[in-house]
């Protein structure tokens, strides 16, 4: 009987060997040969699953979207509206192991976004953070935490809070409790219960 193979997954093993090599060599050290000798694989077997290197690029930039989905939807919520936010933000910045490999992978693909590549652009999750920062400040002013009107403004003001401290927490400028203090405040000096 053949053996069934998931694709997927093994594109996200791909996935997986292409952020060990961003990691450790940038996102210029990722090519099919590079790949190869990282998983094991042919080249061949890479080319059959991932078949050029913008390929490669593309598929790890969406990974680090749908990790980052996944790891937030994981999160042992509560219930508790502003807990839970602050939950989620605290999962969007580099203050676990796991977090920290992620954005340090989002870190390097940003920098080849400001010069205009698509893939990296993708890896960069401005417009996701941007609907759920939206999507939730909007659900917390429908409850009486701030102002409607508040709630855009608040949350491209917390985007910018977000990128700035997750960079600053990669680059060993700012310690992990400093960082979350930082959110802290934001939360404290936003959201109060309205009337």
């Amino acid at each position: 009987m053949p053996r069934i193979v998931d694709h997927e997954e093994r594109r996200r093993e791909l996935a997986a060997h292409a952020w060990a090599l961003i990691r450790d060599d940038g996102l210029r050290g990722v090519t099919i040969r590079a790949l190869a000798e990282r998983s094991g694989w042919s080249s061949g077997a890479v080319r059959h699953y991932l078949p050029t290197r913008e390929a490669i690029m593309t598929f790890a930039a969406q990974q680090i979207v749908a990790w980052t989905r996944d790891y937030i939807q994981s999160l042992p919520f509560t219930g508790d509206p502003v807990d839970d936010f602050r939950m989620a933000l605290l999962g969007t910045l580099p203050l676990t192991d796991d977090t920290r490999a992620v954005l340090e992978i989002w870190l390097a693909f940003a920098g080849e976004a400001v010069r205009g590549d698509a893939a990296a652009q993708q890896a960069l999750l401005y417009d996701h953070l941007d609907e759920f920062l939206l999507s939730a400040l909007g659900q917390l002013a429908d409850a009486g935490y701030l102002q409607p009107d508040d709630a855009e403004p608040a949350a491209r003001e917390l985007h910018a809070l977000l990128d700035g401290i997750a960079v600053h927490v990669l680059l060993g400028k700012v310690e992990p409790v400093a960082a979350e203090a930082a959110v802290d405040r934001w939360l404290e000096r936003t959201l109060s219960r309205q009337g």
